[in-house]
């Protein structure tokens, strides 16, 4: 979700090398949203973004004062934010996954699934995790499964695929 116009663009993995990168997991599709930023923000405290760049799907951030594998080491596990406005633009009927976690999914009959917790890239398509009465339940993002999304409501209408919800 955003906070204060600051949205989570990834995770810090660990340090990377001697010279103090981090290296994040993202969860943008694109590397624009880390190189548009000039500061990243880790919990409370903001770093100047000295350098970006792509690592086998993750990305290698140099930031100022984190010049050591100590001191990257210290970040491992951080979410890291950015301002919303770092974000590429979308085009119509595409969100953003901050926008989609928190959604409350109900199916087309009207069962309430739960809430999205996480998203999950396969590559393929994306998968919703969402938690609730029938535990975690993963669903596709597709446009055969996900029918509706209704923001302003917070919530997403699905139509499962058979299998997909464990005795609904």
């Amino acid at each position: 979700m955003s906070l204060n116009g600051l949205v989570v663009i990834g995770q810090v993995l660990k340090a990377f090398g001697i010279k103090g990168e981090i290296k994040i997991r993202p969860f943008t599709e694109s590397m624009e949203a880390f190189e548009k930023s000039s500061t990243l923000i880790f919990e409370d405290s903001s770093y100047k973004v000295l350098g970006v760049r792509d690592h086998m799907g993750s990305v290698l951030v140099s930031l100022q004062g984190v010049d050591t594998p100590e001191k990257a080491g210290r970040l491992s596990g951080i979410l890291v934010r950015t301002d919303a406005k770092n974000l590429p633009p979308k085009e119509e009927d595409e969100y953003y996954w901050f926008e989609l976690i928190g959604l409350s999914v109900f199916t087309v009959q009207g069962i309430d699934l739960g809430q999205i917790t996480h998203i999950t890239p396969t590559g393929a398509n994306d998968v919703l995790h969402v938690q609730g009465t029938y535990g975690e339940v993963l669903l596709p993002l597709i446009d055969d499964v996900v029918l509706e999304v209704i923001l302003d409501e917070g919530r997403m209408i699905v139509d499962p695929l058979e299998g997909l919800i464990p005795d609904a």
